[in-house]
């Protein structure tokens, strides 16, 4: 399968029209048409419902897409593999959560960028779950997490940090002036949890909710749980610093206390890129010092 090919069914399910996908490729409209059906053949599948003025993806062509994507970023990151051979060049994709934590990453993708100005950085926001399987699959290079991975498939690195569970709550929550949360003063209140498989489970143990007869709402990321959580004026279970606040907001930890500590991962492969070598190092030797 020519990877051009790839290109014209992402630029034409984004535009949703084939005439400006071809436009925006610098192509022509049959180009693109042809390509597609052939792609299609190939599949046998249909991607696209097609009208005279638009097309729209099918449900195949909705699960094609997450695979297009997967296969053009492993092209590029190859090309990117070759082009950091010759010099410290290239791109680095690192996965990471919504934590305090990530201040230590950042400061040290800060420092690497100033001393390789050739080397750029893809953040991309992801929890745990979906931040290893990315690693797995070879999208990313690199992840930032707050709790355990398998160690059969991945390398860890301890960076020595440590963040404490707890609740975020409305500043004028009934509890938010508790110094400490136990978990049975939490029974009957509604909180919005952590999507992240292995937290959910533990924390649900924790709170004893394992038998109550509703559901919780559930987050990916931590700033859109906060837009749920004023709106229905709940608490949102996460990471945070004991006595932090923000913006009408106050952290109340959990006791008795229970932690997660910050883990790099990447996978466990014979060589990396020249530039994700040098990156890895880099944060190994700040973390031995």
């Amino acid at each position: 399968m020519d990877l051009h090919v790839l290109e014209y069914f992402l630029m034409v399910a984004e535009e949703g029209n084939i005439t400006r996908a071809a436009e925006l490729l610098h192509v022509s409209q049959p180009t693109v048409s042809r390509q597609l059906m052939d792609l299609e053949a190939q599949l046998h599948k249909t991607l696209f419902v097609r009208t005279r003025k638009n097309v729209r993806l099918t449900p195949d062509g909705l699960l094609f897409r997450e695979t297009a994507r997967e296969m053009l970023a492993l092209y590029r990151k190859a090309l990117r593999w070759d082009e950091s051979a010759q010099a410290l060049v290239g791109e680095i994709y690192l996965g990471m959560g919504e934590t305090g934590s990530v201040s230590f990453l950042a400061q040290q993708i800060a420092r690497f960028r100033r001393e390789n100005p050739g080397v750029g950085f893809h953040l991309i926001s992801e929890n745990a779950d979906r931040i290893a399987e990315d690693i797995e699959k070879g999208v990313l290079d690199a992840g930032f997490v707050m709790r355990r991975v398998d160690p059969a498939a991945f390398e860890i690195l301890d960076l020595g940090l440590e963040e404490t569970w707890g609740v975020l709550l409305p500043g004028d929550h009934p509890l938010a002036g508790e110094p400490q949360l136990r978990p049975q003063q939490l029974r009957g209140e509604r909180l919005i949890l952590p999507e992240n498989t292995v937290f959910k489970s533990e924390l649900v143990r924790f709170l004893g909710r394992e038998e109550e007869q509703r559901a919780d709402a559930a987050y990916n990321l931590v700033a859109n749980a906060l837009e749920l959580a004023r709106a229905a004026h709940e608490g949102v279970v996460c990471l945070g610093v004991p006595g932090e606040a923000q913006a009408g907001w106050t952290f109340v930890p959990f006791t008795p206390r229970r932690t997660a500590a910050a883990s790099l991962i990447w996978k466990k492969r014979p060589v990396q890129p020249p530039a994700v070598e040098a990156f890895l190092r880099q944060i190994r030797d700040t973390v031995s010092e």
